[in-house]
């Protein structure tokens, strides 16, 4: 029974992460529907970045004040908002209030659902690393599962901007709501301060760094490379190699968790550096056959061994402050996730498709050496 229910934790903390990347695939439709570019598109895809950054102080905290199962069913709430929003308006406007929705769903429910599953199993160290793999695999998997989910719909039916799966979403979220609220409370009384802000341990800047250019490339993946795509004559083809990196990414997660951290981090660098480069190639270029193999490092590199390796990195050097540095941890992803491929968005309007992902590949070569070698001089 303890094992259901911090399982019935992850399956909500999956339902609302479905919502980043349902409408992936619309992304370059949503554009192209009201006339506006890559800058106004990444711009868009970037809310839910600057909510979560500017919200995580206040959200962080919310289940110890409030409880876990207010907050979690607050987070699928506001994920169930999002995917109306869309269903709505499928516009890059209406995308970038989705995304706010998204932001705050997202640190409600990430912030709950591991107390919560780890409370719910006995509170025993076991059941704590239970809970953490229980939220590390609803958001990873479902991250992934969204996106390929509407492309498998538009298969069926082509240029549908409201697709099967966005209502399917919304009932999904209803189902789950019940059994959810009838889970039992774990939070005995208010504790803790009600805004907690992030910290940064000593020793570990050029691994939490190394998390920009990482989360930077996978956003410019789900922005820049289907816009890009979308020119050459291949709007398809963006999405595509978008699920395959997290699909991927959520894959390997397990598998590479016992990797010591600065290793993973500089191996992470040097695996992004070739996987983002063939990503980049092939859609400057229009070309299909790099695109596969790309993504899969790249998502082998972003996830499976530069998020897992700073996020441990910063975990073991916080000591008693792991939350805190954990919320410093996501700050700087979210700034990479976010500010990135804003800037290549924007690039792409000024310079061409080419020329932005050139640009950003070398910019990615330069930063991955000098945080690699910084890294390894900490190291010593």
């Amino acid at each position: 029974m303890p094992q259901r229910r911090a399982w019935l934790v992850g399956a909500a903390v999956g339902s609302a992460g479905l919502s980043t990347t349902l409408p992936l695939p619309l992304y370059v439709a949503y554009a192209a529907r009201g006339g506006y570019g890559a800058g106004a598109l990444a711009l868009a895809f970037g809310c839910y970045a600057l909510t979560h950054m500017l919200t995580s102080p206040f959200l962080g905290p919310l289940p110890d004040r409030i409880g876990r199962r207010p907050v979690v069913l607050l987070g699928m709430a506001l994920a169930g908002c999002s995917t109306l929003v869309l269903a709505l308006d499928p516009s890059v406007p209406g995308l970038a209030l989705a995304r706010v929705f998204q932001g705050l769903a997202m640190g409600c429910i990430t912030a709950a659902g591991a107390a919560w599953a780890a409370e719910l199993g006995g509170g025993t160290p076991e059941a704590t690393r239970r809970g953490a793999a229980v939220v590390a695999v609803g958001t990873a998997g479902s991250f992934g599962l969204g996106g390929l989910a509407t492309m498998l719909a538009l298969l069926w039916h082509p240029g549908d901007l409201l697709p099967l799966t966005f209502p399917l979403h919304l009932a999904v979220l209803a189902l789950l709501a019940w059994p959810v609220a009838l889970l039992p409370e774990t939070l005995a009384a208010p504790r803790g301060a009600r805004l907690r802000l992030p910290v940064f341990p000593r020793g570990t800047l050029a691994t939490t760094l190394a998390i920009i250019p990482a989360w930077g490339v996978t956003g410019t993946v789900l922005t820049a490379v289907p816009a890009a795509l979308a020119a050459q004559g291949y709007p398809g083809a963006g999405p595509w190699a978008a699920c395959a990196m997290m699909l991927t990414g959520a894959a390997l997660q397990l598998m590479l968790r016992k990797v010591a951290p600065r290793r993973a981090v500089v191996a992470g660098l040097g695996c992004l550096c070739l996987g983002a480069g063939l990503v980049f190639w092939g859609a400057a270029f229009g070309l299909l056959w790099p695109l596969p193999l790309g993504a899969v490092l790249t998502g082998a590199a972003t996830y499976g061994l530069v998020y897992l390796g700073g996020l441990a990195a910063a975990a073991e050097a916080a000591g008693q402050e792991r939350p805190r540095a954990t919320a410093g941890y996501f700050v700087v992803a979210h700034l990479g996730f976010g500010g990135v491929p804003a800037l290549v968005g924007v690039a792409m309007d000024r310079f061409g498709g080419a020329t932005a992902l050139l640009g950003v590949w070398l910019a990615l070569v330069a930063t991955a050496l000098v945080l690699a070698l910084a890294i390894r001089r900490a190291g010593k």
